[in-house]
This record gives structure tokens, C-alpha cells and sequence, in this order.
């Protein structure tokens, strides 16, 4: 591999092939307009941080949800909870998913997302007990601009039970 990580001033930069180059600050979530209109300093972070915050963002927006972009989001949250553990479910909740980042996350490369499905228990009390079913995403990739490997996983509580 040509480049090499290096420190300047407590920033991380990127020397590749002969020269450094400085990674894009990015705006951290929730974005704070009203501090940017203000011209105060608004919270910044590194690049792994800012495309794990748009992924977070992707899996918790429905369709139809921004009305700026009305295909921003994934399907998790239209799908028929009814049939969650059928593989059709995961299957399609990973098509939507994928698709969603090829789309909207440039930044990363090579991406595989995995789907899981699991009953959680909890204990409330002596004899009260609640199960909640948890979905669990996982994405991996390479991000664009280092050729590192990033990893995501993100786990969603979705529909509980209780006996």
C-alpha cells in the first residue's frame, strides 16, 4: 500500500504517494443549524464517524420520511413485522438496505450487509417477563478514501411481547 497515516496538530493526515492529504471534516448529527447560523464552531468528526452516523441515519428513516428525498431511507420499517423470522423478511430488508447505501453512501465500497433476527428477554420484576425481537444489522466495507476496513453493527428492537 503507498500511503502511510501521520499526525499533524492532532489531525490525522494521509501521505499517498509523495504527499499528504487531509481528510474531509465532517458535520457530526444531529446537525446544529441553528449554532451554524450563528458562526458558532459546530461539532466536527473524522470520516469513519460521519459515514457511521449517515448509516445509523439510513436504518432509522423510513421511506417517505424526508421530504427532501423521498427514497432517503430503507424498508425496515415497512416491512410486515408479522413475518419477521421468514428468510424472504431478512432477504429483503438486506436488498433494501444495500441498495439504500449504494445510493446514499458513496463513501464506502465493497459492501455486504447481513440481517439477524433474535428473541431478547428481559427481566422486569419477580414474576413479570417481557421478550423483545431484535434485529441486528451488520455492514461491511472499504472506505473510499483510505482503503481501510470498516465495520458497522447496529441492533433495533422492533416488536415487543410480554408474558
Amino acid at each position: 500500500m503507498d500511503w502511510a497515516l501521520a499526525s499533524l496538530s492532532g489531525f490525522e493526515a494521509y501521505y499517498l504517494k509523495g504527499r499528504f492529504a487531509m481528510p474531509k471534516s465532517y458535520y457530526t448529527l444531529p446537525l446544529r443549524l441553528d449554532e451554524i447560523l450563528q458562526k458558532k464552531m459546530h461539532t466536527q468528526c473524522g470520516l469513519r464517524e460521519s459515514v457511521a452516523q449517515n448509516l445509523f441515519l439510513l436504518l432509522t428513516t423510513h421511506f417517505r420520511e424526508s421530504r427532501f428525498d423521498g427514497e432517503y431511507g430503507c424498508s425496515i420499517w415497512e416491512e410486515d413485522f408479522s413475518l419477521q423470522s421468514s428468510n424472504r423478511w431478512k432477504d429483503e430488508i438486506v436488498k433494501s438496505v444495500t441498495t439504500t447505501i449504494a445510493e446514499y453512501e458513496k463513501r464506502l465500497a465493497n459492501v455486504r450487509v447481513r440481517a439477524e433476527m433474535e428473541d431478547h428477554e428481559f427481566t422486569l420484576g419477580e414474576h413479570k417477563r417481557r421478550i423483545k425481537r431484535r434485529l441486528g444489522i451488520w455492514i461491511d466495507g472499504v472506505l473510499n478514501q483510505t482503503n481501510e476496513k470498516f465495520e458497522f453493527y447496529k441492533a433495533f428492537y422492533i416488536s415487543p411481547l410480554s408474558f
